[in-house]
Order: C-alpha cells, then structure tokens, then sequence
C-alpha cells in the first residue's frame, strides 16, 4: 500500500467525520452507539460486495471507518480534525 492510498483514504474519512457531523450534530455519543452504527454499515458493506456496486462498497467503507474513528477520539478522549465535541 503506498503513502498516497492512505492519505487518501484517511482524508475521505476525516470528511465522513465531518459530514456526518453537519447531519447528526456534534453531541458526543456513548462508545456503544458508535460500534453499532458501524455493524450496521457492515451489514451494507456486506450487500454491496455481493452486488459487485463498487460505488456502494467505498460509501459503506466510509460509514464504517468514520463511527470507528469517533469511537477512537472516544477512547482515548481527545479530538478529531482539531475539534472536540460538546
């Protein structure tokens, strides 16, 4: 995997994080809440490999990682992209 497929992939997600923060607010969430808002887009990765949707597939990896990203910062009780929530 080279330098540039990480940084692009990780910069896709830091721009879920905040995408799903302009739809969802910046509440913080219990680390319950961010596992499970990931299962459930696995179940969507799931569906969308079997369909062959690759568009769907990178859209469910984005799902996936951003919750896990939070519930990260959660863990370890810092912030993500220089923000920290209320």
């Amino acid at each position: 995997m080279t330098e540039q497929t990480k940084n692009d992939f990780l910069k896709a997600v830091a721009v879920q994080v905040d995408l799903n923060r302009m739809m969802h607010g910046e509440k913080r969430r219990p680390m319950s809440d961010w596992a499970m808002i990931a299962q459930e887009h696995m179940g969507h990765l799931f569906g969308a490999i079997l369909s062959e949707k690759t568009d769907e597939v990178e859209k469910e990896l984005l799902h996936i990682a951003a919750p896990l990203l939070e519930l990260y910062r959660e863990l370890k009780g810092g912030s993500i992209n220089g923000k920290d929530r209320v």
